[in-house]
């Protein structure tokens, strides 16, 4: 099977022919290795049979093996229980079921859907909020919550990429749904949905769309005659439901006319067609071609959202990372209102007083529409004013619901019709508008290029019988409202006193009807005043400061255009997201009403806090005095209940202890000019980004023990550049810094360290020396000669000792001669008598004589002490005297 020996040996045991020769035996038996040769190729040949057949047998079983292994064991998944109680008004689809929950979704007009990880921190966090809004809202809204996440469920095997949870989504009976990107809390939800369920507002008359200018940062109006399919309205309806997926709080109200002759009325021509009109300005959507393609959902929602903007934007930070003021910081100052900005509230009169503000401030009238923009300001004011009266909670608590009554009254029945959006009262502005010339202005609004063609249109605009009658009064906020709140009184009390009759009618009796008007207005009435009292819980209503009737406001229309730089203004709402006043040194908790207005100036590094209260003077006065530089910079400085803020200061009453004898003191923007200016005292100030590390720390620490030793009251301070500001010439561009404050209570002495150097305890000290006087200074410098490690480093310090003494000798000798007071030349001669004292005392000294206990040194020190009593000398005006000469000279 295998060779075992070479091809002689297999050619002389196969020959059987041949005989063998003599030589061939002599060859054998002198070969005695021939004999063992067979039986060792045996035993090689059984030896690589029997490891082939091992290896042919681990082969196999491994063949075997590999076949029938079992699967990899995996623990399974915990068993699902519910997210959300059993006794809770949201149907939890706890087990993933999305089909069944889609059933139920499709049975409700309007339903509210959270999508959930049960394990997701977030998801846990809206849950609360999820539920709290649906309390409010669920006899108007179905709520469910499915769990997309449960392995092998429904809803996780048709969506498994998703990126985060939760997902919250709004679906009503005509739409795919609409994603909430807003705030996950439970008011921004409520205020969500109630725009969802009202996303379109019927303009059936000019005094509809006038509401609507007066209380709407912009209004998108879409003319879409009904017809058979009515798919020009239902497209406009999609698009303003799909718009809250970008407009979470409604900033644009949506409004359709469906009349045509209104629409002509109003001057547009070609239907279906849709106008965007803003605080300056009103868009027309374009088709091309006139064509009717273009009317889609898309081109439409693109054509809104590019074309919007406002005077004042309002951030809202969605608490992770993201770029909300990033377009705002280009250079330009940043006026900023931090208010409550309640989203359940249908005005916020603190954010419609600077909106009202910017309009002015941007109206440089460089066109025709400053005499309409100046119209709109005052429309707006009256509406605020008017807004302001209004006691929500007052009214819900004396409101008496009541089961309705079988007789109907001409009172209810207008109740019913003058009812505007959600007021439960009837509006005073409707009542004024009834002026004719009030559909002029709209039908030339919405086209503002032709409003001021005819300067004799121009006067129609001043003589709207609702400015005359109100706005007359109330020249931009002086008084109180007196005329527009005794008409509304008389308007009231007229209907009071009228009296009700029966009316005939063959309507089904009103008992027992849950859809009679009545009922419908009852349970819109509870509705009302369940939102205001849950509104109520983020707090109550603020409004800006009155304002006494002697005082005038500074005007500041076109006051953009007065410089080569204008405010960007924003507002914020202080309640969420009071973390960011507090990161501009603003305690908004003491601030009234949480209101605060900060200007932010990045190019010159400054920020301007409004002292007083906000008010429709204080904020034109603040925006007038910052145009022309009036305004004192406001330093930030610590603020105490900074409770979700990441900071390590104190509020400088504390202080850290580093040691048993030097305590390192935290300053703050108020403490530090009182500190480095105690007389006396040699203070060491670090400015660190932040908490100072161990570095600058010991380096305080360190120079300060040494001074102390050496005779020198000195003390070490830290300060929290990124929470309290410094004066303009304390401002550093790299941390850590220090800074040495000489102990005459001269800042203008300051010494500042470098900042290329390595901090340490040595080179404080170092930089402390030029601030010394010349006594304290060759105290210190002994000490420092006497630390020194090496012989020839010990000469050279007391070299430079000599040298510095003979240098303020010859100084003082200067001053001396140049001197003609009598009293002055005394003091001076003193002085050089003890200086000549030191040095000799310094020239007797050697390096071995750097002992605390040495005679030599302790005469030295003697001196020293004597030469400090006399050495305040004011030689303040010799040195000026001496500047004059150099330069005359």
């Amino acid at each position: 099977m295998f060779p075992t020996v070479d091809t002689e040996d297999i050619t002389q045991v196969t020959s059987l022919n041949e005989k063998p020769t003599a030589a061939s035996h002599a060859r054998q038996n002198n070969d005695n290795s021939q004999v063992a040769t067979p039986q060792t190729n045996r035993e090689l040949t059984l030896n690589m049979l029997i490891k082939e057949i091992v290896f042919c047998i681990a082969l196999a079983l491994t063949t075997y093996g590999a076949l029938h292994n079992t699967p990899t064991k995996i623990s399974k998944h915990p068993q699902a229980i519910r997210f959300f109680k059993s006794e809770s008004v949201v149907i939890d689809w706890y087990k993933g079921q999305l089909s069944s929950a889609l059933a139920f979704i499709n049975l409700a007009d309007v339903s509210f859907v959270m999508y959930y990880a049960p394990w997701d921190a977030e998801s846990q966090y809206v849950r609360g909020e999820f539920e709290k809004a649906a309390n409010i809202l669920y006899n108007r809204v179905h709520f469910s919550a499915i769990n997309c996440w449960n392995p092998g469920s429904e809803c996780r095997l048709q969506h498994n990429k998703i990126p985060s949870w939760p997902i919250l989504m709004a679906y009503t009976v005509t739409s795919r749904g609409v994603l909430y990107k807003g705030p996950r809390n439970a008011h921004n939800m409520v205020n969500f949905l109630e725009l969802i369920m009202r996303p379109l507002k019927r303009v059936a008359s000019t005094q509809d769309l006038v509401n609507l200018l007066s209380v709407c940062d912009a209004v998108a109006v879409g003319y879409t005659p009904i017809s058979e399919t009515s798919k020009y309205y239902n497209t406009w309806y999609n698009v303003a439901l799909k718009s809250k997926e970008f407009d979470t709080i409604g900033e644009i109200c949506f409004g359709v006319v469906t009349s045509e002759e209104l629409a002509i009325d109003l001057g547009v021509g070609i239907l279906p067609n849709a106008r965007l009109m803003l605080w300056n300005d009103t868009k027309e959507f374009i088709t091309e071609d006139n064509e009717l393609n273009t009317w889609n959902e898309s081109s439409l929602m693109h054509w809104v959202l590019g074309s919007f903007y406002q005077p004042v934007a309002r951030i809202i930070p969605m608490w992770k990372k993201s770029f909300s003021f990033e377009r705002y910081v280009d250079g330009n100052p940043i006026l900023m209102l931090f208010t409550p900005m309640n989203p359940l509230y249908e005005q916020l009169p603190s954010y419609a007083l600077l909106r009202e503000v910017a309009m002015e401030y941007y109206n440089c009238k460089t066109n025709d529409t400053g005499q309409w923009i100046t119209e709109l300001i005052r429309l707006q004011q009256i509406q605020r004013l008017l807004y302001q009266e209004k006691d929500f909670m007052k009214f819900c608590q004396g409101f008496k619901f009541k089961k309705p009554i079988s007789k109907q009254s001409v009172k209810y029945r207008k109740g019913i019709e003058s009812r505007n959006n959600k007021y439960p009262w009837n509006i005073t502005a409707q009542r004024l508008q009834k002026n004719s010339d009030f559909n002029f202005l709209l039908k030339k609004g919405f086209d503002l290029t032709k409003v001021f063609e005819s300067p004799d249109e121009s006067h129609l605009l001043s003589s709207l019988n609702f400015i005359q009658e109100c706005g007359r009064e109330l020249p931009a906020e002086r008084g109180y409202y007196d005329q527009c709140q005794s008409f509304d009184e008389n308007f009231a009390n007229e209907e009071e006193s009228h009296e009700f009759r029966d009316i005939e009618t063959t309507m089904l009796p009103l008992e027992g009807d849950h859809l009679s008007p009545e009922n419908l207005v009852q349970d819109n009435l509870k509705h009302f005043c369940k939102l205001m009292k849950f509104a109520n819980e983020w707090g109550p209503p603020v409004h800006p400061a009155d304002m006494p009737r002697d005082q005038n406001i500074t005007h500041i229309t076109g006051l953009a255009c007065a410089k080569n730089f204008s405010l960007y203004m924003i507002a914020v709402d202080s309640v969420r997201n009071h973390h960011f006043a507090e990161a501009l040194g603003i305690d908004i908790s003491t601030k009234h009403d949480m209101t605060a207005v900060v200007i932010l100036d990045s190019k010159h590094e400054s920020q301007y806090v409004l002292s007083e209260k906000y008010s429709a003077k204080s904020l034109r006065d603040f925006i007038y005095n910052y145009t022309y530089k009036h305004l004192k910079r406001s330093l930030r400085t610590h603020v105490g209940e900074a409770e979700h803020t990441h900071y390590f200061g104190s509020d400088g009453t504390q202080s850290t202890g580093v040691n048993n004898t030097v305590r390192i003191i935290d300053l703050t923007t108020r403490s530090f000019r009182r500190i480095v200016n105690t007389p006396g005292t040699l203070t060491l100030v670090a400015v660190c980004g932040g908490a100072c590390g161990a570095t600058p720390s010991a380096a305080l620490v360190g120079a300060a023990r040494l001074l102390r030793r050496c005779g020198v009251d000195a003390r070490a301070t830290r300060l929290d550049a990124l929470r309290h500001d410094l004066p303009w010439q304390y401002t550093v561009h790299k941390y850590p810094a220090i800074f040495v404050f000489p102990a005459d209570s001269d800042v203008t002495d300051s010494r500042a360290y470098p900042s290329a150097e390595r901090i340490s305890a040595g080179g404080v000290v170092a930089l402390a020396l030029r601030t010394l006087s010349a006594p304290h200074h060759v105290r210190v410098r002994l000490a420092l000669c006497a630390n020194s490690k090496t012989n020839i480093e010990k000469k050279t310090c007391l070299r430079d000792v000599r040298e510095h003494i003979t240098t303020v000798i010859g100084r003082s000798l200067k001053y001396w001669r140049r001197t003609q007071n009598n009293e002055l030349k005394k003091a001076l001669l003193k002085r050089l008598q003890l200086l000549n004292q030191v040095w000799l005392n310094l020239g007797l000294l050697h390096t071995t004589d750097l002992k605390e206990d040495n005679k030599k040194q302790k005469s030295l020190l003697k001196s020293l002490h004597a030469l400090s009593k006399s050495w305040d000398i004011d030689t303040s005006f010799l040195k000026s005297n001496s500047s004059l000469s150099n330069v005359n000279s």
